[in-house]
């Protein structure tokens, strides 16, 4: 499989050298009229140390960034040149979806970034890829699949669908956009994934208003992290405990997967719990931030809704190296010093 992944390398690589759609580099300094939007796809982190595996994330990266470009309406940004810029601007591409790092891109150089992450999952790769809005720093959409990684054709042909589905949904995001009458939530309704609504902000901004929390019936038991090697994991230190911090905070856990142990003996753990959840229709789950969970309890919980039991939540906010945020859902209190390997109550929420 080596030597045929060689080869679509170089075949992908010299295809979109000759796209038609890609942006010069000398072009990049400022816009010119009528040009249309510019995109770049950025590296696409993977859960594994494995040589294939990482090789196999700059393909599906090369793939994407070829079929954006068979767009007419959308200038794909060199990757090597986009590389560059993220290296020199020292911009982090597991944070892309903080605001202050979206700022350090100028939208004259891109309007849209397309991000992604891959984790190996036995014969399987499960792929993500999101839409970041630069001019409006906010998180639009994403589009999964999981992909077999052993046979090429169904690896290639799986890399293929989820990135024309993907660019489908591009499409329409960008260029055929019909603003829909809003239904507005009020604190208790029920969501678009079957949960209840805890949290509203006044209007849309960073791409979402309201958050949802998951149903009782996917509530499960789990540790934060896990031992390995004497060694507690993850330890991120990054973490933010703000409302709208919970995606981030999981994403950033999730790309840090590749220092835990592979295999089926592998624990679930909270964040993975909530990433790995499908319900509803949705498959964009999150650990909440300690802001969010304790205003899950506040609007939910302290009222009667939710089904939540009177125990301990974890937080995707961590305090230190052993310990991370709990809210316990029978004093209404929230504690600093929660022992990562601790199994306490998960509940999933998702922002839209």
């Amino acid at each position: 499989m080596r030597n045929i992944q060689y080869t679509l390398i170089i075949y992908i690589s010299a295809a979109l050298t000759n796209t038609a759609a890609l942006v010069d580099a000398a072009d990049l300094d400022t816009p010119r009229k009528n040009e249309p939007p510019r995109i770049g796809v950025v590296k696409f982190p993977v859960a594994s140390l494995d040589p294939v595996d990482v090789e196999n994330a700059e393909r599906i990266r090369l793939i994407a960034s070829k079929n954006i470009g068979l767009s007419e309406k959308l200038s794909v940004i060199p990757i090597h040149i986009l590389d560059n810029f993220i290296a020199e601007h020292e911009i982090s591409i597991l944070k892309l979806y903080n605001t202050n790092e979206m700022e350090k891109i100028p939208v004259n150089f891109a309007q849209y970034l397309v991000t992604g992450f891959i984790s190996a999952e036995e014969k399987n790769y499960r792929v993500k890829i999101n839409l970041l809005d630069i001019q409006k720093k906010e998180f639009l959409f994403s589009e999964e699949a999981l992909i077999g990684n052993k046979n090429e054709t169904i690896f290639w042909n799986g890399i293929k669908n989820l990135t024309s589905t993907f660019l489908e949904k591009l499409d329409n995001s960008i260029f055929a956009f019909e603003p829909e009458i809003e239904k507005p939530y009020r604190i208790g309704d029920t969501g678009p994934a079957g949960g209840l609504i805890f949290y509203a902000k006044s209007a849309y901004g960073d791409g979402w208003r309201y958050l949802e929390a998951a149903p009782p019936e996917t509530e499960f038991q789990a540790s934060w992290g896990l031992e390995f090697e004497d060694a507690i994991l993850p330890s991120l230190f990054s973490t933010s405990g703000n409302i709208g911090g919970g995606r981030g905070n999981t994403e950033n856990f999730i790309a840090n997967s590749y220092m835990f142990p592979q295999n089926e003996k592998t624990p679930r753990l909270a964040a993975t719990g909530c990433r790995a959840l499908d319900f509803g229709g949705y498959t964009d789950w999150f650990l909440p931030s300690k802001d969010e969970l304790m205003f899950m309890y506040a609007n939910l919980a302290s009222c009667g809704l939710g089904g939540f039991r009177g125990d301990a939540y974890w937080s995707s906010t961590e305090s230190s190296y052993e310990y991370a945020y709990f809210q316990s859902f029978r004093e209404g209190k929230q504690f600093f010093n929660g022992y990562k390997l601790t199994p306490l109550a998960v509940r999933a929420v998702r922002a839209f």
